[in-house]
């Protein structure tokens, strides 16, 4: 079964307990996603995020980034037979064709910039395709959902240097009001790599329907996450809870849009969903709920595939 994955924590993995300090992240069997955990020739995409915690400003969060951006080229590097990183989607093509993990670089948290414009080209040569503008707080372009504020103009000026270069945008733990301050300048379609609806599940974390509807008009590209928390409101949420995100997005008419972001290793995930391998059961478990067969393979792998194709790097 495909699999496109639009967000994992799993290259920080080591930094919180109980694994502080270990050196391997992108194949450590006790992390839910682990390379030797997905069965060999999987036509798989993984994007792996840096994830820049709050308390890191300025500097501090640039030089947190780029250690972490060499940690993961030195890992794909060490296993190249079975990953390749990619900066362009003819790597991912050929990635994915010999039966590799097409690993993507990403961003959580936009602080990685440290508030300088010339920092978004020095990250897309990094290799960064996709970047989370904030966490839960403020930071130098806009504010999470823990905060009221919107865009700065640093931020404005990010977001159309990242759309210049092709560097998805992601509105993944962006505040109501930034993220309707985006739809009035956004020139792009952007993504919302690990963000669920909000009409099935109330947290603030997710998107109300107003702002899906829009990203549907404009192709965003909208990842659901297996996040307990953003599931159900109890708290528990399972696959059965997942599937109704999916139909509430479809009715929404947003076949063309949906994917997955599972939060690997950053979030508490149901024994049904976590780990990585569990994943590529998603396709059957919603065929078998009556999700048409094409439908549940763009969910998988084709609406996000064909989203970073049109990015042309």
């Amino acid at each position: 079964m495909p699999l496109f994955d639009l967000h994992c924590d799993t290259l920080t993995r080591s930094l919180y307990p109980p694994y502080e300090g270990a050196g391997e992240t992108l194949d450590n069997p006790q992390f839910q996603l682990a390379l030797g955990k997905v069965p060999a020739g999987t036509k798989w995409v993984q994007c792996f995020a840096v994830f820049v915690p709050d308390e890191f400003r300025g500097g501090d969060a640039a030089s947190f980034f780029d250690r972490w951006a060499d940690s993961f080229h030195r890992q794909a590097a060490a296993h190249g037979s079975r990953l390749a990183a990619c900066r362009t989607f003819p790597e991912m093509e050929q990635a994915v064709a010999g039966g590799k993990c097409a690993a993507l670089l990403t961003v959580e948290g936009g602080a990685a910039l440290a508030g300088r414009l010339e920092r978004v080209q020095a990250l897309y040569e990094t290799g960064v395709r996709m970047m989370t503008l904030t966490w839960n707080g403020e930071n130098e372009l806009a504010s999470g959902h823990d905060t009221q504020k919107g865009f700065t103009s640093f931020g404005r000026e990010a977001v159309a240097e990242m759309e210049r270069l092709g560097m998805v945008v992601d509105v993944s733990h962006l505040n109501d009001r930034g993220v309707e301050e985006l739809l009035g300048f956004a020139g792009r379609p952007f993504a919302a790599s690990h963000s669920n609806a909000r009409a099935v599940c109330g947290h603030r974390r997710n998107l109300p329907d107003a702002f899906l509807r829009e990203m549907v008009r404009r192709e965003c590209l909208i990842g659901l996450t297996y996040a307990q928390p953003f599931l159900s409101e109890d708290g528990r949420g399972n696959m059965d809870d997942l599937y109704r995100h999916i139909c509430h997005l479809l009715d929404l008419g947003a076949e063309r849009c949906i994917a997955l972001g599972s939060d690997y290793d950053g979030a508490s995930i149901h024994p049904a969903l976590d780990s990585v391998e569990k994943s590529l059961g998603i396709q059957a478990y919603l065929t078998a709920r009556g999700i048409p067969e094409h439908t549940a393979e763009d969910i998988m792998f084709g609406n996000a595939w064909r989203f970073f194709q049109a990015f042309s790097w």
